[in-house]
């Protein structure tokens, strides 16, 4: 009776074990990335909410003060377009433009050889990193206003990622870069408070619907989408007053 006791105990313990043992590393992974996904979801769902979501990826370093005041320039040239209570831009419709600015120090590669040669300190890990970073960026598709760096928009738009301006404007502006981008400082807002401390071939361009959307509509809902591709209309349209 004892013997048949304790074979009742041990059975489920062995059963765990002879588990644990044929699916040890499976169950690790899954582990894994349910976790992930727990915290992803959870960092979603306490993101400020924003009406537009812009990238900076180059090689300038943008303190406080002048990332403000290219909000401050890019928040002009919006209401410039249309009354800040009935923009279309607007995507909370609270009468306020708030932006979401991310940033990221990248030096491309001829500029780093060139930082080498001069005896400049350089770090290509940090720099590799940077590289990593912008492409899971560009890969998920939340930030869809883009201001780049040449070098990185080069290798990037043959991927298909961004909008043509047939699709975003319904025409080709004056002295595009190519069909999808256009140097900021060939457009008359390259030139204001904030964004004329950028360098000169930087890109400016707009994501397309990423395929991430497809599985977490947070990333890009069609309205947010929307309201953000008229806030590029406004930028690239944008003529300061005289």
């Amino acid at each position: 009776m004892q013997k048949q006791q304790d074979e009742a105990l041990s059975a489920p313990k062995q059963a765990i074990e002879n588990f644990w043992y044929h699916y040890k590393w499976p169950t690790i992974i899954i582990a894994f990335f349910a976790a992930f996904l727990i915290i992803a979801a959870a960092q979603m769902a306490s993101k400020e909410e924003y009406d537009a979501h812009i990238l900076y990826a180059g090689p300038t370093y943008l303190d406080g003060e002048t990332v403000q005041d290219i909000l401050d320039t890019i928040t002009e040239a919006s209401e410039a377009a249309t009354p800040v209570n009935d923009n279309p831009a607007d995507y909370s419709g609270d009468g306020v433009l708030s932006l979401d600015f991310n940033k990221i120090v990248y030096v491309p590669e001829a500029l780093a050889e060139e930082y080498v040669d001069s005896d400049i300190y350089f770090n290509g890990s940090t720099n590799r990193n940077a590289r990593g970073e912008f492409d899971n960026l560009i890969m998920i598709g939340e930030y869809v206003i883009l201001m780049i760096d040449k070098s990185l928009y080069d290798t990037t738009v043959g991927t298909g990622a961004f909008l043509t301006w047939e699709e975003s404007l319904g025409y080709t502006p004056d002295g595009a870069y190519d069909a999808c981008g256009i140097l900021l400082s060939d457009l008359p807002i390259g030139d204001e408070n904030g964004l004329r401390q950028l360098p000169d071939d930087t890109v400016l361009c707009f994501r397309g619907k990423s395929l991430v959307n497809q599985f977490n509509k947070k990333v890009q809902n069609e309205e947010m989408y929307a309201t953000q591709l008229e806030l590029f209309r406004q930028i690239v349209t944008y003529i300061p007053e005289e």
